[in-house]
């Protein structure tokens, strides 16, 4: 049997999800994108909180040059079929934002072009101050793809975006957090008790109320202010007839942790 390309461990309500490439610093290859689309599929209604991370000495290398999918096609002018190896690669952020948990990525070493959008699509990112940041497609004749045209815009202006992906240099975790790309930079020593940390308290929210944010966040840019705040109103509305909120009022006045409902995956929702 091969040696699987992701790695999923489950500990209590955590589980973690691992690049497993380490001999070519985790770089996306057919079966990785595999695993990585399965390994979503662990996460049941008792999971709080989803871990990414890389194995070895990075996180992604990015994609695996030894990997043409051009060579695959019968046809390499088909552009449907050339279409459908761009939808693969979009599962990954379909993957990430479809996910019912909160997704917390731990970065080191390299982050490389669909490995860094595989990172920078979490809602929220650890980075490592040695961890290092690049958009490299437009070297190699290729174009940024799983929604970054549009996240690196909003995310850290059109300027910067442009800087990003056009010349493709790298940038570190301390520019990254500048830019406002991910939301911690610690050193090395400190990367997993920083992750451990972040983990600890997302574990401590309502699942319900963590969802509902993730959904209304990641629709942010969709629509007018009107429109973002009908979105509001709908979910305050199964906000407050949710068990969550009566649990919490009622662990406040008998000075308890609150003993929250999980919630429902993806695909039972």
């Amino acid at each position: 049997m091969s040696t699987p390309a992701v790695l999923v461990d489950r500990v209590d309500d955590v589980l973690t999800i691992t690049l497993n490439r380490p001999e070519r610093r985790n770089a996306l290859n057919p079966q990785l994108l595999d695993d990585f689309d399965a390994a979503f599929a662990a996460v049941d209604d008792e999971v709080r909180v989803v871990v990414l991370q890389g194995a070895g000495k990075a996180f992604s290398s990015g994609h695996d040059l030894s990997w043409n999918p051009e060579e695959e096609l019968d046809d390499p002018t088909d552009e449907a079929a050339l279409a459908a190896i761009t939808e693969r690669l979009h599962e990954i952020t379909r993957r990430i934002r479809g996910c019912p948990v909160p997704v917390v990525a731990r970065v080191h070493g390299y982050a490389v072009g669909g490995g860094a959008e595989i990172a920078l699509s979490a809602d929220l990112v650890v980075a490592s101050d040695t961890a290092t940041f690049r958009f490299t497609e437009t070297a190699v004749g290729l174009v940024v793809t799983n929604g970054f045209t549009a996240l690196l815009p909003r995310t850290a202006g059109p300027v910067v975006a442009k800087e990003i992906i056009m010349l493709g240099e790298p940038f570190g975790g301390v520019q990254a957090k500048a830019w406002g790309l991910v939301n911690r930079v610690v050193p090395d020593a400190g990367l997993d008790a920083e992750v451990a940390r972040i983990v600890g308290i997302l574990r401590e929210k309502s699942p319900h109320a963590l969802l509902l944010a993730k959904s209304l966040l990641d629709q942010a840019w969709e629509g007018s202010a009107e429109e973002v705040m009908r979105r509001e109103t709908l979910a305050s509305v199964r906000a407050c007839l949710h068990p969550d909120v009566r649990e919490a009022a009622a662990a406040f006045s008998e000075k308890r942790a609150p003993r929250f409902s999980p919630v429902a995956p993806a695909g039972a929702r």
